[in-house]
This record gives structure tokens, C-alpha cells and sequence, in this order.
């Protein structure tokens, strides 16, 4: 049996394996057989030296990964190990709590409540004490509520007028669950450590029952986790922790990479076992990670490294636009299917969800099966199909559906029964439901009313001109007077970062690029009614193209917080360019910045075989043109190890803390692209290999003017670019 336990172990993770008493620190590198070596140790512990079961406590992060590492040493075991406590952090105070919640009051048949419930909860508080639901989000308040009790924010810290309701409803909240004999998701932390600090008794009995204890990703622990951990094991010392603080990502959720120094300092005689040999990566990709992450100080130094081969360098493509960037990568996708590669070994990574889009679009064009990752697609995020919803009632006022979704975002005091009553008066009268809205109706009264002429007003109004100027004007009066980006934006300000899974309001600006580009592919004889009516019928033909099986083989689309734990055959890290990835907040900051590069570290680490870097010289992104400089993370990958295509040029700037990005000011799309030397003049007749035939009506510098047919419109290229042939 001890030689299945130890069996297709390297050196260090036999060491790591078989050193069972005392501090350990198992500094396990990416792709190092981190679960191998937890699950081994477990076995090991049970197997060899004839630990009971029910004295180790195994923690890791989520569900999926305690499952799997019961699986694992069930089956070394060839047995359950029914006893031994292998969970989550959260199912194991559940289970404390399920014995000794009575010693705080409560009794043992509590119930945990969800997001939702703690959210009805709160807003069930804001009435009873008169706090306007218009003024105060109930799951934003709730959210808060959350932070502060699970340590992550102070109620110092929150501005007003919100600080002042905080104060007064937090504590109420809290009695509400006790009399109720609840417990929301952090209180399973919380009340573990209120039971240890309070009741001697019981902390020595849970000391004394968890003689072993292991902890999985120890990196991703936050404070509260980290002093649950030190109270248990400060006695026996027999603490085995595996991390890698390279991997530390999850400060915005909380996580502290300090507890690492805590252990240090808690645990002074602690043993270091290094887990650097890499089982999944080919070696120039480890290389290439290896002299980013050096970048960063007061880390614990190591070098990955592989027997797997060098593999082929690291490929940068700098293209001339964010359109050339993704046909790039639709191209070399497109490639690597045709040699019967799987999609699904294939992954698109970016630093934020809004950088999707422009993949999603080339992806449906071409009917290139893939799914969004960890989110919703962007064109089902709520704010896109709310935006959708108003262009649908501008277009057609009539639209009951787009009207149902829309009337009370933002809120507008129009309760459920008030709608219904809407409702009946629609089918009574045999009119439709926009029609309901006036002086002279009495189904709304008061502020609501005034409030729904208002929005009723609005919708005429940009009708009435939406062909007397620009689209972009029309988006930008609908966002802003329908109040729906000020939601937004109130949100983002009270909101704390933990709970920003998605930034709306750069998904908003992103839907205006999408309304720029329509604009660009429509010659003058359009009007903006027309753009507009073709442009959501072709978002409602991306929505019906999105409804695909969900078990069949797709391209992933992800950003790098979401690629965690995975790995795929070939990696594209995209969007790299200086202010976003590293993003413009964190280059206000050293440790921010060193966060950012842990993460690209990350993303080079999913890789097994080949690594694609992107980006491109002019971006169109949340409705402006941009210019950046290359990511300095690609710059500090050594040049054996990195292969440069497109546009690169050395680099001349120096990389500082920006004081505002640089937009570039444009009336037409602008397309660059890697230059070569090629003849043209007015009048000529070329052959582009996207456009087709064009002919050329102006020519300023190093730039053409083309008119292309129907729908493309007039388009501005590089003069002297292969994408183009002058034909006769």
C-alpha cells in the first residue's frame, strides 16, 4: 500500500508526502500536483502511521475540489474515509455549528439563508424604518452588510448618506437572524470564531479532535479563515499548508496574502517544501513565467520548470486594430480545429468581461461554437438587454414586451399591483401598455406618475429625433436622462470591489462601440431609424445564434480570474496593452500592479502547449478610439523566449502611472495595419480581402479613403498595406 501512496511521486512531493509533524509550508508552484500531493499525505497519514480518520480536517475552496480529493484517497485506500473531514471552509462551520450553536444562543436546528434571503431581509428593514428603496438598494445594503461582518470593509469607511443607515440597520439585521435563529454564509465563519474565543471548552475539543489539519490554496484564505485555521492547530502545531503566493489573485474577494507571513510568524519553526517541477506546461512557457513573476518583491523565490520539453516560443502579435487583433485569433483557432484540435482545448483570456465582445462577434459570424466562462455573454448581461429593451420602445413604442422590462429601471414607484392594474387597462381598452401612461389616467398617482409621463416623454422625444442627429447622441440622452446610467454609477460608488463581478457601465460604453461600428457599415442613404431597426434585429439574430447545446465542443471565453485551476491546450491572453492588463487602477499602485502581474503569471500557466499574446496598435473600446503602450509585462519575457509578429517596434516610451489614457479623435473607422510599399492613386480599383472591391476616392499622406458598396460605406486604410490589391 505505501508503495501506491508514494508511487509517480518526484522527490519533493515524497517529502511533502511523508513529513508528518509539525508547521509545513508546501510551496506548490502551477501544474505541480498540489491535489496528488494533499491526497497522498491524507492516505499516507491514515495508512502509514495509523492516524484516525476523524482526527484530520482537509480544507480547500470549493465543493468540487473537496469531492474530488475524497474520490482520490478513497480510491488509494480502497476504502471510504468516512470520518475524516474533507470540505470547504463554510460546510465545515456549518457542521461545528450544527453541535455548538447552542452555546451562542441559537438552537441546533438553524437555518443557513442565501444572498437572496439576507437581501429580503434588509429590505423588509429599510421599510419599517422608512429608508426609500429609490435612494437605498436593498442587495447593494446587503452586500455591505456582508463585507463588514466578513472583515473586508469598516463602516468608517462607507460615505453617506449610507453610513448613517449602515449604523442603524446593520445591528438590527443581526438581531433579526438571532431571534430567528438564522445564519447567513459568513456567519458559518463568524460564529465559529465567536464559539472558540468565548468557549474555551469547545475550541480544545475541536484542538484535540483535528490533530492533522491541511489547508488547499492557502494563498485564498482571508482573515477570518486564516485565524480559524491558527486557533485549531496552535496547540498540536501539525499544520500543513500548500500555496503558492505567485497565485495570490482574490484580493478584491477578500483574500490576504499576508496570512502566509502570519503562518511564518505563528509558526516560526516551520518546515519549507518546494513544489517547482511542473507537470503540465511545455518549458519556454514556464521560462517566460518564471522572469515575469520575478518581477514582483517579498515573494518566496522559485523557478518552474518541465520535462516536457521546450515547446514552441511564446507568439506577440501586435495587430493594427482591436478587429485585426480578434480576426488574428479567429484565424489561428480556425487553423487549429481544421488539424483536429479540439475547441475545447482552446481558451480566450482577458482581464475584464466587456473585452468579450468583440471575439462574441466574429465568433457568430462564422458560426465558430463557444461559451462564455464564469459569466453571461455579453449580449445577455442585464444591462445590455435593459438598453436593448428602451432602443426597442424608441423604434416601436408598442412593444409591450421591451415596455415590461423596462418601466420601474430604474425604479420608478410602479409596484407589481400597479402594473397589473396597468395591464388590465391595456386589455380593456385594447390598447397597449405605453398607452396606459398620461395626465389624464388614474391608475398611477403622485410622484410615480409624474415620474412615468417623464419616461413616457423620453421615449417621444428621441423618436421625434432621432433623425435630425447623431445615434450616438440618441444613446447617450437614453443612458442618461432615462437615469439609467446615474443607477449605475450609484451602485459602482456604494458597492464594495469584492462584489463588482461584472463593471456595467463599461459594458454600457462597449454597446456604444457596437452602435459606432453599425453607424461606420451604412452609406448615406440610411437614415438613423433604419440603422437602428437593422442593428437590433441583428442582436436579435446573435441571441438565437447563442442557443446552442451546451455539452457540445466550444472555444472558451473567460476572463483570468475564471481560468483559476484550469488548463487547455493552447491560450490566447488578449487586451494586453498598458492600462488594461495591467489596468489603469492598478498602475496608482506598486502591490496593485504586482497583483495584476500575478494574474497575467496566471494566465501563462494555463498553458500546455503554445501561448498567443495580443493586441493592436488602435483600439475601439467603450465608444472611443484609444492608443496604449504594449502591456510591460510582455516586455519583461526575455527574447529567447518570446516570437514578435504584426506591428511590434521596440519599445521607446517608459512605462509610468498614467494620467489619462490617450484617445484618438476620428470622424470614420480607422484600419492599420503592418505597412508594405504598394502604388495607388485616385481612382483606382482594389480588391480588399475582408471590404471586396473598393475604389479609392482620396488619398492624404499615408492614408486612402475607399468607397466600398453597401452596407460598408466609406472606409480609411494605411496606403500601404498587404490587406489590399490594386486591380485594373
Amino acid at each position: 500500500m505505501k508503495e501506491l501512496i508514494l508511487n509517480n511521486l518526484n522527490e519533493q512531493q515524497v517529502l511533502a508526502v511523508k513529513t508528518v509533524h509539525g508547521p509545513i509550508m508546501a510551496v506548490a508552484g502551477a501544474g505541480s500536483g498540489k491535489t496528488r500531493v494533499l491526497t497522498r499525505r491524507i492516505a499516507y497519514l491514515i495508512e502509514e502511521n495509523g492516524i484516525f480518520p476523524g482526527n484530520i480536517l482537509a480544507i480547500t475552496f470549493t465543493n468540487k475540489a473537496a469531492e474530488e480529493m475524497r474520490k482520490r484517497v478513497g480510491k488509494l485506500l480502497d476504502s471510504s474515509v468516512e470520518g475524516a473531514w474533507i470540505s470547504t471552509f463554510h460546510a465545515m462551520g456549518a457542521k461545528i455549528l450544527r453541535s455548538e450553536i447552542h452555546n451562542l444562543g441559537y438552537t441546533r436546528d438553524f437555518q443557513i439563508i442565501d444572498d437572496e434571503d439576507s437581501t429580503i431581509i434588509v429590505k423588509n428593514l429599510m421599510k419599517d424604518h422608512n429608508y426609500d428603496r429609490k435612494n437605498f438598494s436593498p442587495k447593494i445594503t446587503s452586500n455591505l452588510f456582508s463585507a463588514i461582518k466578513g472583515g473586508h470593509t469598516s463602516i468608517n469607511g462607507i460615505g453617506e448618506p449610507i453610513r448613517s443607515m449602515v449604523i442603524q440597520l446593520y445591528p438590527l439585521y443581526n438581531k433579526y437572524l438571532k431571534d430567528n435563529n438564522l445564519v447567513d454564509f459568513q456567519d458559518l465563519l463568524v460564529l465559529i470564531l465567536d464559539l472558540f474565543k468565548q468557549f474555551p471548552k469547545v475550541l480544545k475539543k475541536y484542538q484535540e479532535k483535528f490533530e492533522y489539519v491541511l489547508v488547499d490554496e492557502f494563498q485564498d484564505t482571508n482573515n477570518l479563515q486564516y485565524e480559524i485555521v491558527k486557533l485549531l492547530s496552535i496547540n498540536h502545531r501539525n499544520l500543513f499548508i500548500v500555496g503558492d503566493e505567485d497565485q495570490s489573485i482574490y484580493a478584491f474577494r477578500g483574500s490576504n496574502i499576508e496570512n502566509i507571513k502570519k503562518f511564518m510568524s505563528d509558526f516560526p519553526e516551520y518546515k519549507t517544501i518546494l513544489l517547482n517541477q511542473n507537470y503540465r506546461s511545455r518549458d519556454n512557457i514556464l521560462k517566460a513565467a518564471n522572469s515575469v513573476i520575478k518581477n514582483n518583491k517579498n515573494r518566496i523565490k522559485k523557478e518552474l520548470f518541465s520535462s516536457l520539453g521546450s515547446g514552441d516560443k511564446i507568439t506577440f502579435f501586435k495587430a493594427g486594430t482591436d478587429e485585426e487583433e480578434a480576426y488574428y485569433v479567429f484565424d489561428k483557432i480556425r487553423s487549429f480545429w481544421k488539424d483536429g484540435d479540439k475547441l475545447n482545448d482552446i481558451v480566450i483570456l482577458y482581464r475584464n468581461n466587456a473585452m468579450s465582445r468583440r471575439f462574441e462577434d466574429i465568433f457568430l459570424k462564422f458560426n465558430i461554437p463557444h461559451r462564455v466562462i464564469g459569466n453571461i455573454s455579453f449580449y445577455k448581461r442585464k444591462e445590455i438587454k435593459d438598453i436593448i429593451a428602451y432602443l426597442h420602445l424608441v423604434i416601436n413604442m408598442g412593444d409591450d414586451y421591451s415596455f415590461s422590462r423596462v418601466y420601474n429601471t430604474p425604479k420608478r414607484g410602479i409596484g407589481n399591483a400597479t402594473f397589473q392594474k396597468i395591464v388590465e387597462e391595456a386589455e380593456l381598452n385594447n390598447i397597449k401598455l405605453f398607452d396606459c401612461i398620461g395626465e389624464e389616467s388614474d391608475i398611477i398617482k403622485g410622484k410615480s406618475k409624474q415620474a412615468m409621463i417623464e419616461f413616457k416623454n423620453l421615449i417621444l422625444s428621441l423618436k421625434e429625433k432621432i433623425n435630425q442627429r447623431s445615434l450616438l447622441d440618441t444613446y447617450d440622452e437614453l443612458i442618461e436622462k432615462s437615469g439609467y446610467k446615474a443607477m449605475l454609477e450609484n451602485d459602482d460608488a456604494t458597492l464594495d470591489k469584492s462584489f463588482q463581478s461584472e463593471r456595467r457601465l463599461d459594458n454600457l460604453n462597449e454597446f456604444k462601440s457596437l452602435i459606432m461600428e453599425k453607424i461606420a457599415g451604412y452609406d448615406i442613404n440610411f437614415t438613423n431609424y433604419e440603422i437602428l431597426v437593422n442593428l437590433l434585429n441583428d442582436l436579435a439574430l446573435h441571441e438565437q445564434a447563442q442557443e446552442i447545446d451546451e455539452h457540445g465542443e466550444y472555444v472558451n471565453l473567460m476572463t483570468v480570474h475564471a481560468a483559476k485551476g484550469l488548463e487547455f491546450k493552447y491560450v490566447f491572453i488578449t487586451c494586453l496593452e498598458q492600462t488594461l492588463f495591467p489596468s489603469s487602477q492598478s498602475l496608482m499602485d506598486r502591490f496593485d500592479v504586482d497583483e495584476e502581474r500575478r494574474l497575467f503569471y496566471v494566465a501563462l500557466t494555463r498553458a500546455k502547449e503554445q501561448v498567443f499574446l495580443t493586441n493592436c496598435q488602435t483600439r475601439f473600446m467603450y465608444g472611443r478610439y484609444m492608443t496604449n503602450l504594449d502591456s510591460q509585462f510582455i516586455e519583461e519575457i526575455p527574447e529567447e523566449f518570446i516570437e514578435r509578429k504584426g506591428m511590434y517596434q521596440p519599445r521607446k516610451e517608459v512605462y509610468e502611472k498614467p494620467k489619462h489614457r490617450k484617445v484618438l479623435e476620428m470622424d470614420e473607422e480607422l484600419i492599420t495595419y503592418q505597412q508594405t510599399v504598394k502604388n495607388v492613386s485616385v481612382g483606382d480599383k482594389i480588391m480588399h480581402k475582408t471590404f471586396n472591391k473598393g475604389v479609392v476616392v482620396s488619398i492624404e499622406d499615408d492614408k486612402i479613403r475607399v468607397a466600398f458598396p453597401s452596407p460598408i460605406g466609406i472606409k480609411i486604410l494605411i496606403k500601404d498595406h498587404p490587406s489590399y490589391e490594386v486591380v485594373k
